[in-house]
C-alpha cells in the first residue's frame, strides 16, 4: 500500500512542481532535460551491481525500454502543445482517461481478476476526471487540434501498459537499472531539443532552470520507482485508476486551497465522484 500511495502522492508532486514553474518563469525545456540527468544519475547511483554496455544492450527488455524513454519525454511535451491548441481542459482529461488502456489490457493480457464492481469504479473514475476539469471553456477550440489529444490519450496509455508489460514480464532484480537506461534515453532526446534550441538562439542558457529541474528529477524518480513497485503487488486494473484518480483529486483540492483556483459545482461534483470511484476499485 505504500508504494501505491508513494506514487500517486509524488505523481500529484509533479503537477504542483509544474505549476510553480510557471509562477518563477522557469523554462520547461530546460528544466525537463535536466531533470532527466538528476533521474538517471539517482537510478544508477542506487543500483549496487557492476554495469557494462553488454549488460544494458542483452538485456531482454531493452528494446521496450528505447520505446518507453522516448514516450516518457514525448508525451509531456505533446500535453504541453495539445494544452496550448486544443485547451486545457480536454486535455487534461484526455491524459488522465488513458488510464482505460493499461485497466483493460489488464483484463486481456495478464487475466486480472474483474467484478462489477471494479468495472463501476472504473467507469465513475472516468466520469469523474472529466468532471473535475470542466470548465465554461469549450472543450476543443479548434477542428484541426481534435487529433492532438486523442493522440495524447494513446501515447500516455501506451505508456503505461509497456511499464506494465516490462514490469510483468522482464524484470527480475534490475529495476534501478532499467530505470536509469529509460530516463537516459529520455535524456539524450532532451539534450537535442535544448542543444538546437540553444545554437538557433531560440532559447538562452538558465541555469535558475536547470537547477529547478534538479528538484523535479528527484520528484520523477520516486514517483515513477514506486509506480514500477505498485505494479508488483497489485493489478493494473486497480492501480492505475487508483493512482490517476488519487493525482486527479489531490491536485483539484491544491488547485483550489493552494493556488486560489475556482472550482464550479460540476468540478465538485466530479471531486465527490472521485472519492466514490477509489473506494469502488478499491473494493472490487
Amino acid at each position: 500500500m505504500l508504494y501505491l500511495l508513494f506514487t500517486t502522492f509524488l505523481g500529484f508532486a509533479i503537477f504542483v512542481v509544474f505549476k510553480l514553474f510557471k509562477k518563477f518563469g522557469i523554462d520547461n525545456l530546460h528544466a525537463i532535460t535536466a531533470n532527466y540527468a538528476v533521474a538517471s544519475s539517482a537510478s544508477l547511483l542506487a543500483f549496487n551491481d557492476p554495469v557494462s554496455s553488454s549488460m544494458i544492450l542483452n538485456a531482454p527488455w531493452f528494446p521496450l525500454v528505447i520505446l518507453i524513454g522516448a514516450l516518457f519525454i514525448g508525451v509531456f511535451f505533446l500535453f504541453a502543445y495539445s494544452s496550448q491548441k486544443a485547451g486545457v481542459a480536454i486535455t487534461a482529461v484526455s491524459s488522465k482517461m488513458s488510464v482505460a488502456i493499461p485497466a483493460t489490457a489488464g483484463f486481456i493480457l495478464f487475466s486480472e481478476s474483474i467484478s462489477s464492481v471494479k468495472i463501476i469504479g472504473i467507469s465513475a473514475a472516468l466520469t469523474a476526471f472529466y468532471l473535475t476539469f470542466k470548465k465554461s471553456e469549450r472543450l476543443i477550440a479548434d477542428p484541426k487540434t481534435f487529433f492532438l489529444p486523442v493522440f495524447l490519450f494513446l501515447g500516455t496509455g501506451t505508456n503505461d501498459l509497456l511499464m506494465k508489460i516490462t514490469d510483468y514480464y522482464y524484470i527480475e532484480h534490475d529495476l534501478l537499472l532499467l530505470l536509469s537506461v529509460i530516463f537516459f534515453i529520455a535524456l539524450v532526446i532532451g539534450l537535442s531539443l535544448l542543444g538546437f534550441a540553444l545554437a538557433t538562439r531560440k532559447k538562452t542558457f538558465s541555469l535558475k532552470s536547470l537547477m529547478a529541474g534538479i528538484i523535479l528529477g528527484f520528484v520523477n524518480f520516486g514517483s515513477t520507482y514506486f509506480l514500477f513497485r505498485s505494479m508488483e503487488y497489485y493489478d493494473s486494473s486497480l492501480m492505475f485508476p487508483l493512482r490517476n484518480t488519487g493525482i486527479v483529486l489531490l491536485s483539484a483540492l491544491t488547485g483550489y486551497f493552494v493556488f486560489s483556483e475556482q472550482l464550479n459545482r460540476t468540478n465538485w461534483y466530479g471531486i465527490l465522484l472521485s472519492v466514490l470511484a477509489i473506494i469502488m476499485v478499491a473494493a472490487g
